[in-house]
């Protein structure tokens, strides 16, 4: 009887060790691009991976991991210096731009607990949608060398996958005009030469360009700095971060009154965007005629405070009893002193109550 009893014990056991329930440690591996797997070319992509330790028993020693994270050669892997995501204790094996390893060299995993880390790419051609992969590899528990799984390891979950696409850089082309710095006929003055700044006679003047949520509370999700051509154009290369979808395009000035367009545009399928062409271009038809077919931001708000009011005057005037000169938002019509012929614009919108009409 006491014999089977100990047979029964040690088959018992061995069926525990079988099913892997004694001294275990499973390791597990899951990668997560940003922005949904998108960037552009030239635009860097974080890559999240996480490595944890599901047990259900013991802690993975430290160097007993090499995990090892391959890309398509449509993107690469930024040099190591500026990989800055590693959490304490990892350190890179190796970094070759399309494949790159890490190591647990000093950091144990105990049951239950996970490390993530955030690796950057970056976006050399653009591709459609790729796969790419991060594997499990194990070291030896001492120096990060090559050496054997860990007990209780379940390789189902040694590896992992997700996609990445490359997209060529989205340009957004728009025409705008502001009113104070129209020259009369067709075009706006060289506002920056006028002013002592040393730019071409083409430049006008810098605008902020930002993309806004569609729907409340209409966040801004994008913002750049673009130069506006006297001929009324502007472009910028929009971020990776701006993902497909519709968008308020929003246009700020110096001493313009921020003008929203008329409705959401969807992006990237519209590339252009001309405010011009009517009034019915700006939310609210909030833009004022300059000529026949042709329509400009207004402008005197020059404390952007996002309506034209005696708070403008106030900034017009001190200027103007300075003999104030050069790079000043109270010089409205953009002539490179602070006068009267300014006065004419502020006065107009603040007998019209102009401010800023938005969803």
């Amino acid at each position: 009887m006491k014999h089977t009893k100990l047979i029964m014990l040690f088959c018992m056991g061995a069926l525990l060790i079988g099913g892997k329930s004694f001294g275990q440690a499973n390791p597990f591996i899951n990668v997560l691009p940003s922005n949904s797997g998108v960037v552009t070319v030239g635009g860097t992509i974080d890559i999240e991976v996480t490595i944890g330790n599901s047990g259900p028993i013991s802690t993975i020693p430290q160097a007993k991991l090499r995990p090892i994270i391959q890309i398509p050669t449509s993107v690469t892997f930024l040099p190591n210096a500026q990989q800055t995501g590693l959490p304490a204790g990892w350190t890179i094996l190796s970094n070759t731009g399309s494949q790159l390893r890490v190591c647990n060299s000093t950091d144990p995993i105990p049951v239950n607990t996970s490390r993530t880390i955030i690796l950057k790419a970056q976006g050399v051609t653009a591709t459609p949608p790729q796969t790419f992969a991060g594997n499990i590899n194990f070291g030896n528990g001492t120096t990060c060398a090559a050496g054997p799984s860990v007990a209780g390891d379940l390789i189902t979950d040694n590896s992992a996958t997700s996609t990445i696409q490359v997209v060529a850089p989205v340009t957004l082309n728009l025409n705008v005009f502001i009113e104070g710095y129209w020259d009369g006929a067709s075009a706006m003055f060289p506002v920056l030469a006028n002013q002592g700044l040393s730019n071409p006679l083409t430049h006008c003047d810098s605008i902020i360009v930002e993309l806004h949520e569609a729907n409340a509370p209409f966040g801004s999700l994008f913002s750049k700095v673009s130069l506006l051509h006297t001929n009324g154009t502007a472009s910028m290369t929009l971020s990776p971060s701006v993902t497909p979808g519709n968008y308020y395009i929003v246009i700020k000035h110096r001493n313009g009154v921020e003008t929203w367009s008329a409705a959401p545009v969807s992006l990237p399928a519209t590339t252009t965007y001309n405010f011009s062409t009517a009034a019915t271009q700006a939310y609210g038809n909030n833009q004022i005629q300059m000529a026949p077919g042709i329509f400009a931001l207004y402008t005197g708000d020059i404390n952007q405070d996002n309506v034209v009011d005696g708070l403008d005057y106030n900034d017009w005037e001190t200027d103007n009893n300075n003999f104030g000169s050069g790079y000043l938002a109270a010089d409205i019509n953009g002539d490179g002193v602070v006068d009267g012929l300014d006065f004419i614009y502020w006065e107009l919108n603040s007998n019209n109550f102009v401010g800023v009409a938005m969803p």
